[in-house]
């Protein structure tokens, strides 16, 4: 079981004067223009959205588990995601391929992660795209993780992320968070080697500021709201 696994986390709200104003008025101006996609193309989307967020947890994982093995109390750790693609695991809805990327961890305790990027990770998902996509998380866009349990550690996440298609220069970017007090379970299934996020609710938000939501069944599937 990755050691990263982590329960309950109550997440704070991300927007507010210090958000992404720049990405999101580049969201809203030339994003993602959701009243044009289908039901399907919605699912795709939500599914991609959310399974990418699963891969950056356990690349950063595994990041972790090693660096514990030099410096047990590190507090920050700069993890490279080339050095970890030949042991990646699998989501089981989505087809994803991890391309290249740099993750800042930062360990404000031993039971709270944060993770960011100085470089976009980059992507491919043919589902919904024939380039690569990039996902940022900057400023005040991350990944936040925390571990609780002591016979059986779970791990809960909250994220907000901005992702661009560089096919579509029109309408190529769109943003994912997690819904206030609605996180996600990260799950490893040793037996598998499928990760998902589970149990948690997020929304896309796209061009116009229009959006929708959906929630992860134990499985880690997309529901559609």
């Amino acid at each position: 079981m990755n050691k990263f696994i982590l329960a309950a986390f109550i997440t704070t709200p991300l927007f507010g004067c210090n958000s992404n104003d720049g990405e999101d008025i580049i969201v809203d101006k030339v994003g993602l223009d959701i009243s044009a996609l289908t039901d399907q193309q919605k699912q795709d989307y939500a599914q991609i959205s959310t399974d990418i967020n699963a891969f950056v947890l356990y690349v950063a994982g595994t990041c972790v588990d090693k660096q514990e093995q030099i410096n047990a109390d590190f507090t920050t750790l700069r993890c490279n995601i080339v050095d970890h693609l030949t042991d990646i695991a699998k989501t089981e809805y989505s087809t994803i391929t991890l391309v290249d990327g740099k993750l800042d961890i930062t360990r404000e305790n031993n039971a709270r992660f944060i993770i960011k990027t100085d470089e976009d990770v980059k992507f491919k998902a043919p589902t919904i795209s024939s380039d690569t996509l990039r996902y940022r998380l900057s400023s005040d866009n991350s990944i936040t993780v925390q571990i609780s349990g002591e016979d059986e550690q779970i791990l809960t996440t909250s994220f907000r992320g901005f992702y661009t298609d560089g096919s579509l220069s029109d309408n190529g970017s769109w943003t994912t968070e997690s819904i206030k007090d609605q996180s996600f379970i990260f799950t490893d299934d040793e037996n598998t080697q499928l990760i998902a996020l589970t149990e948690g609710q997020a929304k896309l938000i796209g061009k116009d500021k229009k959006s929708y939501s959906w929630s992860t069944d134990t499985m880690g599937k997309v529901v559609l709201k």
